[in-house]
């Protein structure tokens, strides 16, 4: 691959050399496009657009040009290996797939000893969320002090009289300057 690929390297840049322009920008651009999955057709209309913006004369024919050395220097063993790696990646991932086991569920099944356990273990945790419910039905009786085993909430009591606290305080220190500044008139 390399001899072909230096001989139309080097073809295509004495191509681009007599177009006057610079083949090392616009010769990896062509070989870009001739190197891609596009139709011929696709490929034809690329290169015209490129040597349209190199050349204004015989554009179609530069491009009938590139396109046959193109095709003259590019071995035909490429051409089909390069699509049997395509080919093989796909039934290789469709190996892989097959063999790949899918994750399923199961369901755990119980000795009947397990489910009496499980059994009792339930009726207990429905009698205690009933009897909780119960006794907690009427939220005032948990709001009052009631004996359900939960303290009163105090904190909101707290911050209010903390306030309260602060603007005696505040209060007290603004009389303070008040009788100060007469003092001092």
């Amino acid at each position: 691959m390399a001899v072909a690929t230096n001989s139309f390297d080097s073809w295509l840049s004495k191509k681009l050399q007599a177009l006057n322009t610079d083949e090392g920008v616009f010769g990896s651009y062509i070989k870009g496009i001739l190197e891609g999955d596009e139709t011929e057709d696709e490929k034809t209309e690329a290169l015209e657009s490129i040597l349209a913006g190199i050349t204004d004369d015989n554009i179609s024919k530069h491009v009938t040009e590139i396109l046959k050395a193109w095709a003259e220097w590019l071995p035909v063993e490429e051409v089909s290996t390069a699509k049997v790696p395509v080919e093989d990646v796909d039934v290789r991932l469709a190996r892989m797939l097959e063999s790949q086991s899918l994750p399923t569920t199961t369901q755990k099944s119980y000795t009947e000893e397990e489910k009496k356990i499980r059994d009792v273990i339930l009726a207990q945790y429905s009698q205690m969320s009933d009897e909780e419910n119960s006794e907690g039905d009427g939220e005032e009786d948990g709001a009052s002090g009631g004996d359900c085993g939960i303290e009163k909430n105090t904190n909101a009591a707290a911050i209010i009289q903390q306030e309260r606290e602060k603007r005696g305080k505040a209060k007290l220190e603004s009389q303070k300057k008040k009788e100060k500044d007469k003092e001092d008139r």
